[in-house]
């Protein structure tokens, strides 16, 4: 197994963990565990510090102390077209929205209205302070490492390793929707049955991270990505959560404005494919091979004819 393919299992393993040893750090400290985090209006409990925190440190242990040849974490600001990146995250997801909901008010399976329990506008800003707060810490923890980390592997198509991220990414969430949330504040994102609504926002955030994955490998950078996640939950939680949209039936899950919708997933699943198909071969990053010191000494022997020291 290469460096760089232990290390994304280690990485895979201590994110769908982090979470549960969250939960039970919270069992074990009596603190409550349904509660609105999930909807950005809570600071949350101290097992939710632990799954949030515990795949960035794992992220950053693994990238100091077991050097794989990867590449950087993401983190420049420096990268080409900045402008156009930016622009299009800023814009994406309002025009996916008006898309999506647009929709279902032409079949008459949605309504809207901009009274909602709280101002849409104020909800939105209030929402997206918080997100710019917390989505470059989920972003690097995916993009900045997960993603660079898969490319690394030798996959063999370019969609697998955004597939692969989508996969870990969707099983952090799980204790998120099934331990800190609700039954209440879930029925006001999905009125659908927990397995069908966990089937559906695996799918959503797999197709989702093909997108996210793909923006970060044409641009070396986690920070478009952080713009196009905080427009996406500031806009969407707000819709959902303060009432402003209705559905007819399960209409939301064909037209919600969440990730786990279809029309949502559909526009996010084609943009990434789109990206991914027109990806030239000089913009994915190529990783430089892992130095074995057993291989170091060979070469240093075989240059001075003997060994250091």
């Amino acid at each position: 197994m290469t460096r760089a393919r232990r290390n994304f299992v280690l990485f895979a393993v201590a994110v769908a963990g982090a979470g549960w040893l969250g939960v039970a750090a919270d069992l074990a400290g009596g603190a409550e565990l349904a509660n609105d985090a999930a909807f950005s209006d809570s600071g949350g409990t101290p097992g939710m510090l632990v799954f949030i925190l515990g795949p960035v440190v794992t992220a950053v242990v693994l990238f100091f102390a077991s050097r794989d040849g990867a590449g950087p974490l993401g983190l420049t600001l420096r990268f080409p077209h900045r402008t156009r990146w930016f622009t299009a995250a800023l814009l994406l997801y309002p025009v996916i929205t008006a898309v999506s909901v647009g929709a279902g008010l032409a079949v008459g399976a949605v309504t809207f209205s901009w009274t909602g329990s709280e101002p849409l506008v104020a909800a939105f800003l209030t929402v997206f302070a918080v997100q710019v707060i917390k989505n470059p810490i989920e972003e690097f923890i995916f993009r900045g490492y997960g993603t660079r980390t898969a490319m690394a592997l030798s996959l063999p198509s370019r969609l697998a390793p955004h597939l692969l991220v989508g996969v870990v990414w969707s099983a952090w969430h799980l204790p998120l929707y099934l331990m800190w949330t609700s039954a209440a504040d879930m029925r006001l994102v999905t009125s659908l049955s927990w397995p069908l609504f966990l089937v559906l926002m695996f799918a959503g955030l797999t197709a989702a991270a093909v997108l996210y994955g793909e923006v970060r490998v044409r641009t070396g950078s986690i920070w478009p990505g952080v713009v196009l996640h905080s427009m996406t939950n500031a806009i969407a939680t707000p819709l959902v959560v303060n009432g402003h949209l209705g559905f007819t039936g399960h209409a939301d899950a064909l037209f919600s404005p969440i990730a786990s919708s279809v029309v949502v997933m559909v526009l996010f699943g084609a943009l990434g494919l789109l990206l991914v198909s027109g990806r030239r071969p000089d913009q994915a990053p190529a990783p430089r091979p892992e130095r074995d010191p057993a291989v170091v000494l060979t070469t240093l022997h075989e240059a001075h004819g003997e060994f250091p020291g």
